[in-house]
């Protein structure tokens, strides 16, 4: 091996290390996110974020996309804001897949989560609820660190703790944790279970890429335009619950404390 395949080798081998480091910063990263997904520190989740990028973003269920670092920081400080005493959250992640881009500046994944939400009404009693669903997301590195850029949590079920998912799927809970003024982008997809439509695979895990492109429909697989040929994103919701709007606040118990 001469001088010049010796480089080449380190450098190749010294990529692969970087793409292991970054699996595990990303991984680490989202165990933040998950961390501060607590009443107390709902606040903080803003430092697991990107937030100098000017659309960076966050997408819960059928919420719209709080786009750009004033909308994250009051869609943790303000919207999510619950009740310290009598609410819990609880969502562990799993299943990561992880594809970090060939240039090493950003990275794509999904993660799965099954978890329970514990929230206050108005009358400040405690109602338990079982929450699962999936976390898709887009990272970046900032300042040397990896970074939330975009986060959509994808809802598929909630229900009542104790109470079987396919009995309360047409109360599902739509519409953003509290009554604001704040406009967000358009619904991506909204697609939670029911018992009269099809689910479809989404998210779905990233495919290898080399750079960012722009492109955040990866999350549709090779099943986007065959999809949204007879559909929008939120047209299996409205089939399965006649007379319901997607982002309209309904059956959230903490809606208007």
């Amino acid at each position: 091996m001469d001088l010049k395949q010796m480089e080449e080798l380190l450098l190749a081998q010294q990529k692969q290390i970087d793409r292991i480091e970054a699996y595990q910063q990303i991984q680490n990263c989202m165990a933040g996110y998950e961390a501060d997904h607590t009443a107390l520190t709902m606040y903080r989740e803003p430092l697991w974020f990107a937030m100098e990028q000017p659309d960076v973003s966050m997408e819960v269920s059928d919420w719209g996309v709080w786009k750009g670092p004033e909308a994250v920081n009051y869609l943790f400080g303000t919207v999510m804001k619950e009740k310290t005493i009598g609410t819990m959250f609880l969502h562990p992640i799993a299943t990561p897949y992880i594809e970090v881009a060939g240039d090493g500046q950003t990275a794509r994944g999904t993660w799965v989560s099954v978890g329970e939400e514990t929230q206050v009404d108005a009358d400040y009693v405690p109602h338990g609820f079982w929450s699962f669903g999936h976390y898709s997301g887009e990272f970046i590195k900032e300042n040397g660190v990896w970074k939330i850029w975009h986060l959509k949590w994808w809802r598929l079920a909630r229900t009542e703790a104790g109470v079987d998912w396919t009995k309360t799927w047409k109360d599902v809970m739509t519409g953003p944790p509290k009554v604001n003024p704040y406009t967000t982008e358009p619904i991506t997809f909204f697609h939670p279970y029911d018992t009269v439509t099809e689910q479809e695979p989404f998210p779905y895990v990233p495919e290898p890429y080399d750079t960012w492109d722009g492109n955040t429909d990866w999350v549709f697989g090779p099943w986007k335009e065959e999809y949204f040929k007879d559909h929008t994103p939120v047209s299996q919701f409205e089939k399965a619950h006649p007379g319901r709007t997607a982002g309209k606040i309904e059956n959230n118990p903490s809606a208007f404390l």
